[in-house]
């Protein structure tokens, strides 16, 4: 007998705790399932993040990088939040909402690093991960933005909560 992997689809022996392949977890076996006469409900738990990607909102810094480097394309592009990653690790995150916590009142942005102002080890999804468990570890983390990876580990896309709304407020959720 088999256990078929609800994420990768890879068939793994019957009592098996993980999967084979992908590692992810065969002990929750009744999850709930969406109610078929609610669409919304439907859409965020059966559709895979990867149909809110645009890659429109990456951006990605280094940890040596300076704050007023930030800041400064922060306002040039109209962005609020930056992945940064070091020998192609994701080791942080920065928002707009950080460096005002952390920096105001720093007369030269120059002399602080993204490093000394990034949330370390920041909490990620991939990209076939459902958009409710994004919405979920938005909403328990307090979190307004969250980097979606490739397996590899490279960026794909940084969501927030906006697209989430963007998505669901389409009538046409094939996209």
């Amino acid at each position: 007998m088999y256990t078929k992997c609800d994420y990768c689809g890879y068939e793994n022996i019957q009592g098996e705790d993980r999967c084979m392949q992908c590692l992810h977890s065969l002990m929750q076996r009744n999850l709930p399932k969406p109610r078929q006469d609610d669409q919304y409900q439907r859409v965020m738990m059966t559709t895979p993040v990867g149909h809110l990607l645009t890659g429109k909102d990456l951006l990605v810094s280094s940890p040596a990088d300076s704050i007023q480097k930030v800041v400064k394309i922060f306002q040039d592009q109209n962005k609020n939040c930056v992945l940064i990653y070091k020998k192609k690790k994701l080791v942080g995150i920065i928002s707009f909402r950080d460096i005002l916590r952390k920096v105001v009142g720093n007369k030269d942005l120059s002399k602080v690093k993204a490093e000394e102002v990034m949330t370390p080890n920041p909490e990620y999804v991939k990209a076939d991960d459902p958009i409710a468990y994004a919405v979920n570890k938005m909403a328990m983390g307090g979190f307004r933005h969250l980097p979606v990876l490739a397996a590899d580990g490279t960026p794909l896309s940084i969501i927030m909560i906006k697209d989430v709304l963007k998505y669901l407020s389409r009538r046409d959720h094939s996209k």
